[in-house]
């Protein structure tokens, strides 16, 4: 294994290379990275994205579009989850449920959790960190919206 760590590098140095700008940046690279867990975004998907950033006090006066190439490459680069990892840090206490809630709406857009968006949930809660019971509220709340 030391060998494959030499010849491509270890994860967590991976992260490193990557730091968004700003929050609103670090918000667009969780975002993006939870939706692409699937190798795959369509453009109602990240059409719902910008959507939900847009109407976000911290947005207002940005143009969310401006976020969205340099999280892509970065993205493409490091992975999903370093993604995470590295924008995780930029994003304010107070915004951490915030956050959360619209990555749900997004991941629970069909009305369920795939297990992949599952896995990438629970990623995410450890990553902000969020708390445990705050996080199962947010989805719970939304599945009880979406039935209706």
């Amino acid at each position: 294994m030391k060998f494959l760590t030499k010849l491509f590098g270890s994860s967590s140095s991976t992260a490193a290379t990557y730091a968004p700008q700003s929050e609103q940046e670090a918000w667009i690279g969780i975002m993006y990275a939870c939706m692409h867990i699937d190798a795959h975004i369509s453009d109602k998907e990240l059409q719902e994205m910008f959507d939900l950033v847009d109407k976000q006090s911290l947005f207002k006066g940005h143009h969310v579009a401006e976020y969205y190439q340099p999280v892509l490459l970065a993205d493409r680069k490091i992975g999903s989850y370093n993604l995470i990892d590295s924008c995780a840090p930029h994003v304010q206490e107070s915004n951490k449920d915030v956050l959360f809630k619209l990555i749900m709406q997004l991941l629970l857009a069909d009305g369920k959790l795939q297990p992949k968006e599952k896995e990438i949930a629970a990623y995410l809660t450890k990553a902000l960190p969020l708390d445990f019971d705050i996080a199962k509220q947010i989805v719970d709340d939304l599945l009880t919206t979406n039935k209706h």
